[in-house]
């Protein structure tokens, strides 16, 4: 990055040729070749073809497409974007998120923020914090006629650990959701 915003370290021999190299593939997809220039909501095109390369190579060929992918500067940024898209309706048709409980501790003001309605199921902290999917059809059915349920938010506790979320299926009736 100190490349992209100095350029004149592009011809520095003391960089590796691969961090020029990079920053210079990097600057001259940008417009006016300047990472300050004007870029497209979603993100620099450029980088978001290199993620869903990325992700294509790390998840052995699953297609990632570049059009699907959304850069923001941050997490929380970019939550509120997609729950404003999503937020609309009131009492009845009042947009409803699923949240996992315990939840994010900034989660419960960004949806009250946005008019949106928090409906909580519980994670099973026993089980390293899994989704039990019968704990998310309970939420979602008592959820209908408060709100209307437009999106889940799927954290674990112990981020930023790494740990991805798991689900597990308690009850019989809960296997039509399993992969």
């Amino acid at each position: 990055l100190a490349v992209c915003l100095c350029p004149e370290l592009l011809s520095d021999e003391h960089l590796p040729l691969d961090v020029r190299l990079r920053a210079l593939r990097l600057l001259e997809a940008c417009d006016g070749e300047s990472v300050g220039s004007y870029t497209a909501s979603s993100g620099l095109p450029h980088v978001r073809q290199t993620i869903a390369e990325f992700i294509m190579k790390r998840d052995e060929g699953v297609p990632a497409y570049a059009k699907n992918i959304f850069i923001s500067s941050g997490a929380q940024r970019a939550l509120m974007v997609i729950v404003k898209l999503l937020s609309g309706g009131e009492g009845r048709l009042q947009t409803g998120v699923l949240i996992p409980h315990p939840c994010p501790h900034g989660l419960l003001p960004l949806l009250d923020e946005a008019g949106v309605m928090a409906v909580p199921y519980r994670l099973i902290e026993e089980e390293n914090w899994a989704v039990d999917l019968s704990e998310l059809e309970r939420a979602l059915t008592t959820s209908r006629g408060r709100c209307e349920p437009r999106a889940i938010y799927i954290s674990n506790p112990g981020n930023p650990t790494g740990r991805p979320a798991h689900f597990t299926a308690r009850k019989p009736n809960s296997a039509r959701y399993q992969p």
